[in-house]
């Protein structure tokens, strides 16, 4: 594929996980919004999460079907079900139409997760794709720098439903645009034989369940713990979502310019370091915002260049079933966050924020012994 068409691809993939991202991304700061227009509790807003999380563990299931189509139909698929997600999400105000909408918006957002970075990954030469797939993962951080802010504004106007509403709207567009733009895959791409995991296939995948488990074991309580500790209201929390938003995208553009250079390892274990200096700061402030505020800048940072990292090296460790094993990398992630889903407001309500942080402290430690004892990145690939 020349540069162009891949430039072109490139651009369309992160503008529809833009829009994505920011569907995903607004349940953290408006968790407690939902719960109260929904007239539920916060732990029930949380099983909605941890329902989201749970649902992209069918991903590998899609994936494998789908060997017989190419990468494109499968990114087709999970916009399609993204929309599908967001629009019942919209239109249906009780909590189990609300429960199907995150279903669906979590196996939607996982499928067209896993098939953008294999289509992308499939083109770019592993040397230099740390860079590509930052570009396309820097609209994590645009769902906070970006949409949170607009989101936000909807919501104090309209209410949290037509946030989703514009969403499924502004996705089913994406999906006519990738339907134009995204090539189909060449005959030698195809994934066929058996998906066989080796130690460090399987290391990466039990250091992304703990790393993932301790970063939703903060962000899931995240509006509680900005409103009850420094009694930061919508309108405040929308603008600390941009700044965490900067964060993240510090963390995207350092994994760009470093992850290639450092090799992908040694990169990931950076990022869980910084990422639990983080949660220390977090947990540590008490009614200091400062220290609040700028630990969870760290964390989110940190997370960013952590998990970004992560992406080039996991492309490279099964690479005959690199959908495949993509595809259960969104499981060990999605099974940590259903783990911290449940347990992350439990902790909250009965302990304290303090609780929260110090856990996930702990796992990301657990995670960095994990990865220097059993991932292996291979030589000619450092």
């Amino acid at each position: 594929m020349s540069s162009r068409p891949l430039i072109n691809a490139l651009g369309l993939l992160t503008a529809a996980r833009l829009v994505i991202n920011t569907g995903h991304r607004l349940v953290s700061p408006f968790l407690p919004v939902i719960a109260r227009g929904l007239g539920i509790p916060l732990e029930s807003a949380g099983v909605l999460v941890a329902a989201r999380s749970a649902a992209a563990m069918a991903t590998p299931a899609i994936v494998t079907a789908g060997r017989r189509y190419d990468r494109r139909a499968l990114v087709l698929v999970g916009l399609a079900i993204f929309s599908l997600g967001s629009g019942i999400t919209a239109l249906v105000g009780i909590y189990g139409g609300v429960l199907t909408g995150f279903v669906l918006m979590g196996l939607g957002k996982a499928v067209f997760d896993v098939s953008g970075q294999a289509y992308l990954s499939d083109r770019v030469p592993y040397e230099s794709r740390a860079r590509w797939l930052a570009a396309f993962e820097t609209t994590w951080a645009g769902g906070f720098l970006i949409g949170a802010p607009v989101v936000g504004w909807l919501i104090s106007r309209s209410g949290w439903q037509t946030a989703y509403g514009v969403i499924a709207l502004i996705a089913g567009v994406a999906f006519i645009g990738g339907v134009m733009l995204l090539d189909e895959d060449h005959a030698e791409m195809a994934e066929r034989g058996r998906l066989t995991l080796d130690r460090s296939a399987i290391g990466m995948l039990a250091v992304a369940v703990l790393f993932s488990g301790a970063d939703e074991l903060t962000v899931i309580v995240l509006g509680a713990w900005l409103e009850d500790s420094f009694a930061i209201a919508l309108v405040g929390i929308a603008g600390l979502a941009s700044l965490i938003g900067l964060a993240e995208l510090t963390g995207a553009l350092s994994t760009g310019l470093f992850t290639d250079r450092l090799g992908k390892k040694r990169a990931v274990g950076i990022g869980l370091v910084i990422n639990a200096v983080g949660y220390a700061a977090m947990g540590l402030s008490g009614s200091s915002v400062v220290l609040g505020v700028g630990g969870a800048l760290v964390a989110f940072a940190g997370f960013e260049f952590l998990i970004i990292s992560t992406f080039p090296l996991a492309s490279e460790l099964v690479p005959g079933g690199r959908g495949r094993y993509l595809a259960w990398l969104v499981v060990a992630i999605s099974l940590g966050r259903v783990l911290a889903g449940v347990i992350g407001p439990a902790l909250f309500t009965s302990i304290g924020f303090g609780a929260n942080a110090l856990a996930a402290v702990a796992v990301d430690a657990l995670a960095l012994i994990v990865l220097l004892w059993s991932v292996t990145e291979p030589e000619h690939l450092r």
